[in-house]
């Protein structure tokens, strides 16, 4: 091993071998004048000569580990072999039991349902330290495998010209944009507005007036009150139109979630009350079928109805330590992420084999947030609470484990900030609407998932909230400052 050492006054004198001990943080090939340092440890030292026998030892437990693994999958599938006859039960296999029979198959049914649970969470624990130990070893081990695959036959797989051609044709497509205020068509409003929705093409407006709903047609910019809904018994925090028709969702402080359908009039009623949590509705989302509503709430639980007839509740996930902030679900609608202030942010799927929404990632954070949002299944975005920067996660499909890949400065210029108002994304612009204290920041997807900043928003008070229309035309504001509905129109260059 023909390697001079660099440590200062070591007179660049030959490596003799290398430390073996993993809680060192010395450097791990010595020299002479290294002794010392390892003095603590010097069985861990392995000479030059022993080096390569050292090497070859280690190969042998990397063999050990594959064949763990292997075991493992093998137990794996012999839990599922077990369970195959079980699938194949039918009406006419369960008349050529007798009465004993029968007994012991119900009996055992019951035990697999009332396991289910158990298990479930037992391999997800299980799952999710095995991935995280597996992510710090591939840290580790990083700057190795890098110089093996740079001798190998392995390569990186390369987008293909005309992809990359057609990468570039749609970002230098996208226009500069300017949300310009409407200043004549504001509406005065005194009380306070949480919630803001639009429909999905813009023509009905919706604001939380303190308990109350207003409704507003909206036609290029102006607004027309058409009704006063009065249901809610406290503060109306979340309004959510559906996707598909103009049926809306609202949430309250009174703990409840109602769903208002229109007549022919366009005059809305409410059709169903969901009452299950027990503090502030905080945050809720709809799919894209109109079928499923998660809400998360001040109580710390996470609620899924599902709808049959009417909607029913279906899961609750209790893992939250405090109240929860923001949910969002990704494009393929399989997966949920959600913050929460005890610095947790949840990575939550939805199994194949039982349907039910299980947490598989618990990704722990140095200061809480109020607001998140996927960009699409790889990428999600998160604002962390009053600091000047959002944190990009993207998916490492090995592990496949969310982690923090970089940050970006954004506008906070205050001292506070409030709950509600989440983050929006629009696909169709690459539109990242995300308020942080007095701030709303106005960002743009760039190539290679770069975000910059198109334009601020900067109001007098951390009370601001809003909602951009389904096509990016339009940003309604609500601001205790000026206690004015404003609207802004999209202009772009």
């Amino acid at each position: 091993m023909q390697i001079r050492c660099t440590q200062a006054e070591h007179r660049n004198l030959q490596i003799i071998g290398v430390c073996s001990d993993p809680q060192c943080q010395q450097q791990k090939p010595y020299c002479n004048f290294c002794l010392p340092i390892h003095s603590l440890h010097l069985n861990k030292l392995i000479p030059q000569e022993l080096l390569n026998e050292w090497i070859q030892s280690r190969m042998v437990c990397i063999k050990e580990v594959q064949v763990i693994i292997s075991q493992f999958d093998k137990a794996l599938e012999s839990v599922k072999k077990f369970f195959n006859p079980y699938l194949n039960i039918n009406q006419e296999f369960l008349t050529e039991l007798d009465l004993t029979k029968m007994n012991q198959l119900i009996k055992g049914l019951c035990q697999i349902e009332n396991f289910e649970q158990l298990l479930l969470k037992q391999f997800i624990s299980s799952s999710n330290q095995i991935q995280q130990f597996a992510y710090q070893l591939k840290n580790q081990i990083q700057g190795i495998n890098q110089n093996l695959l740079q001798n190998s036959i392995i390569e990186p797989k390369i987008q293909s010209q005309s992809q990359k051609q057609h990468n570039q044709y749609l970002y230098q497509s996208v226009k500069n944009i300017r949300f310009k205020l409407l200043r004549s068509n504001t509406v005065q409003q005194d009380e306070r507005c949480y919630a803001i929705a639009l429909n999905n093409n813009g023509s009905f407006i919706l604001v939380g007036c303190r308990q109350k709903i207003k409704v507003f047609e909206h036609e290029k910019g102006k607004l027309n009150q058409i009704q006063l809904l009065n249901e809610h018994k406290r503060d109306i925090s979340t309004l959510n139109f559906m996707k598909k028709t103009n049926h809306f969702i609202s949430g309250s402080g009174d703990q409840i979630i109602i769903i208002w359908q229109p007549n022919e009039n366009n005059q809305w009623t409410y059709s169903q009350k969901l009452d299950g949590h027990l503090d502030w509705i905080s945050c809720l989302v709809l799919n894209q079928d109109d079928n499923l509503i998660i809400s998360g709430s001040a109580d710390k639980t996470i609620r899924f109805w599902e709808k049959q007839n009417q909607f029913q509740f279906q899961q609750v996930i209790t893992d939250h330590l405090n109240e929860v902030f923001s949910l969002s679900l990704n494009e393929q609608e399989n997966k949920l992420i959600s913050c929460s202030k005890d610095k947790l942010i949840f990575v939550i799927e939805k199994t194949s084999f039982h349907k039910k929404w299980c947490i598989i990632q618990k990704i722990q954070i140095d200061q809480y947030g109020l607001r998140l949002h996927f960009i699409n299944d790889q990428q999600f975005i998160f604002q962390p609470y009053l600091q000047e920067k959002i944190q990009i996660y993207e998916l490492d499909i090995n592990m496949n484990l969310y982690l923090k890949k970089q940050d970006f400065a954004v506008s906070c210029g205050s001292c506070d900030d409030s709950r509600f108002f989440p983050i929006q994304y629009n696909k169709l612009k690459q539109l990242i609407v995300n308020k942080n204290g007095k701030s709303i920041n106005l960002m743009r997807m760039k190539e290679n998932y770069e975000i910059k900043i198109e334009q601020l928003i900067e109001f007098a008070s951390c009370d601001n909230y809003g909602q951009l229309s389904e096509d990016g035309n339009y940003l309604v504001t609500w601001d205790s400052s000026s206690r004015q509905i404003q609207i802004r129109v999209c202009k772009e260059k």
